[in-house]
């Protein structure tokens, strides 16, 4: 079954196109990451210039990053891990083709 849904994935490109959304979508995060502080910083001091008595602390916050870098790590590791399944075939199956091969040369 996975091994055709593999097959399928491969050779329809859906799997190179899903690929490219998941690595997009992990570099866009990580831009995140650096930028959503200083897109917080403004925010919070357009709040206290508008409302100056407010309990609002004006700062700069990198908890604003955190949501950001763990997306970013998802999506990227789950890009890594459907190439390595999709296109880099497991080293168990070489290592068995190759003993396997040995074995019908020494016997042959």
């Amino acid at each position: 079954m996975l091994h055709r849904l593999k097959r399928a994935l491969v050779d329809s490109y859906v799997g190179a196109i899903a690929l490219g959304y998941l690595f997009a979508e992990g570099l866009e995060q990580m831009a995140m990451v650096i930028t959503a502080p200083f897109s917080e910083w403004i925010r919070q001091e357009e709040l206290h210039r508008i409302y100056p008595q407010g309990a609002v602390e004006a700062g700069f916050r990198l908890q604003a990053s955190v949501i950001p870098l763990f997306h970013g790590v998802l999506f990227l590791l789950a890009g890594f891990l459907l190439l390595r399944w999709l296109y880099y075939p497991a080293k168990v199956e070489a290592v068995i083709e190759s003993a396997s091969a040995s074995d019908l040369e020494d016997e042959g």
